[in-house]
């Protein structure tokens, strides 16, 4: 029996980028810190209205730059928020690569059924280790949670509200 290495930041990125320019690959998929591939789902519809509105409301909050779905390396593997912000300079820095060496100021997962507490509370840890000030989650209620080092916040530290449109929930 073999034992289970975890593989170091470089080696990560060199198979995200191998599965990047692999057209066998699957189309929504993450690394864990193995290197092996969590594959997800398609997203629902909803999932990803909610993801596009939670992008556009930080834009409309914080101003440029908000994304959805890019890839950030982090010592959990390469994971996928759903929507990210920060500020234009940071994305200059490293627009570029994938994946992102580091995470965005803020990283948001839309919540789907699927996802265990477990899950989630692996994601926030690892978006902050990556540099995150903040993580954000979202569930298909329009509820919000706010994530920073010291854990669960009344509130976000950036001030956001996050207003969604009604008719998503």
């Amino acid at each position: 029996m073999h034992a289970v290495v975890r593989l170091n930041r470089e080696e990560l990125v060199q198979r995200w980028r191998a599965l990047g320019a692999d057209p066998q690959a699957p189309e929504f998929y993450e690394l864990d810190e193995f290197g092996e591939l969590v594959v997800s789902p398609a997203p629902t519809n909803q999932h990803e209205l909610v993801a596009v509105e939670v992008a556009k409301a930080l834009e409309r909050e914080l101003g440029p730059r908000s994304s959805a779905a890019v890839s950030v390396l982090t010592d959990c593997g390469v994971l996928r928020p759903d929507a990210t912000w920060m500020p234009l300079e940071r994305w200059s820095q490293c627009a570029r690569l994938d994946p992102l060496p580091f995470a965005p100021d803020i990283c948001v997962e839309v919540l789907s059924p699927s996802n265990t507490r477990a899950e989630m509370q692996k994601k926030v840890g690892a978006y902050l280790g990556a540099g995150a000030r903040e993580v954000i989650l979202v569930d298909l209620n329009g509820r919000k949670a706010f994530f920073g080092a010291e854990g669960e916040r009344v509130a976000s530290a950036f001030g956001l509200q996050l207003v969604l449109p009604a008719d998503l929930f």
